[in-house]
């Protein structure tokens, strides 16, 4: 009895899960998706085109055409394509995005005849804007919802502002003014958290490391088992820096520092604190290795006379 519920449950999770497919499926494959990327120092537009809206486009040249429409507003860094299943998705990065960028300060301008206008008016489409969780954000000095615009929920760095309707409903609105500012305030409390994962891994490196040598100098018989013993020990500090790498894929500060500082500083920032903890860790019971096998050998010569 018990095994013909599971087996029916498991039947019903399958029937949930195709139906939810082929919805998706038919959602992506009727609609032409625009992402807008605003995430500092490798900000791009993606192109998510469906094959059978190509009709007789070759992809070279569909790429080619959005890219002329986007330079005459951006400069056009790089461009590629990459052919999916059931969509094209193509990838332009801008050089010059923002009109502004000062001090947490940004503005962009986004006329939407030459993001979009080389699609049919009467074309449904998905506009993404994606941007840091730590940003605030104006339409035309109004909320987003205002404009069609909702806010999914994320939980990765980037923020995400949806518009599903069709072309002619954007081209419309003719321009895009999007007026932001950086959150200061939270960005350096999530910074300085962000930095006390290296101290709380210290501390805990310390302790732990203390523990092990206390465990080895009362048992030396379990010295020759040191490796395997250090790794587990270690199981806790690896779990603080894993900590670390999330909270700064969730908190917002990836693409915040990529929007306030300059390109290479923003990576510095965010990669020298995981790098530290990643040093940090091992150096800690390499040292306490070293400590034990001395103290173990100083020990040995203490007993040695003794025993003479």
């Amino acid at each position: 009895m018990l095994k013909k519920r599971l087996v029916r449950i498991i039947l019903f999770c399958i029937l949930l899960f195709t139906l939810f497919s082929v919805e998706t499926i038919a959602k992506t494959t009727d609609s032409v998706e625009v992402d807008v990327c605003i995430i500092g120092g490798d900000n791009h537009f993606v192109y998510k085109i469906p094959k059978q809206l190509h009709n007789s486009t070759a992809y070279d040249e569909m790429k080619v055409n959005i890219e002329q429409s986007l330079s005459s507003q951006w400069e056009i860094q790089t461009a590629h394509y990459e052919v999916n299943n059931s969509v094209v998705e193509y990838t332009f990065f801008i050089e010059d995005l923002f009109q502004l960028k000062k001090k947490g300060q940004i503005q962009l301008e986004i006329p939407y005849s030459i993001l979009i206008g080389m699609f049919g008016e009467d074309e449904a489409i998905q506009l993404r804007i994606m941007a840091s969780k730590l940003t605030d954000w104006t339409v035309n000095a109004k909320e987003w919802a205002t404009f069609g615009f909702v806010q999914p929920l994320t939980f990765f760095s980037e923020s995400e502002y949806v518009y599903e309707g069709p072309v002619n409903e954007l081209l419309q609105q003719r321009i895009g003014n999007f007026d932001g500012s950086i959150d200061k305030v939270q960005m350096l409390v999530r910074s300085v958290i962000y930095i006390s994962f290296i101290l709380l891994q210290v501390m805990t490196c310390l302790f732990l490391a203390g523990r092990l040598k206390k465990r080895l100098l009362q048992c030396p018989e379990e010295m020759h088992q040191y490796r395997k013993l250090s790794y587990t020990y270690q199981l806790i500090p690896v779990l603080i820096i894993i900590a670390q790498i999330i909270f700064v894929v969730m908190s917002g500060l990836l693409t915040a520092f990529g929007l306030y500082f300059r390109p290479g500083i923003d990576l510095l920032l965010i990669v020298t604190p995981v790098l530290l903890s990643i040093i940090v860790m091992p150096m800690v019971f390499v040292a306490t290795e070293n400590k034990v096998s001395k103290e173990s050998w100083e020990n040995m010569d203490v007993i040695s006379p003794e025993r003479n």
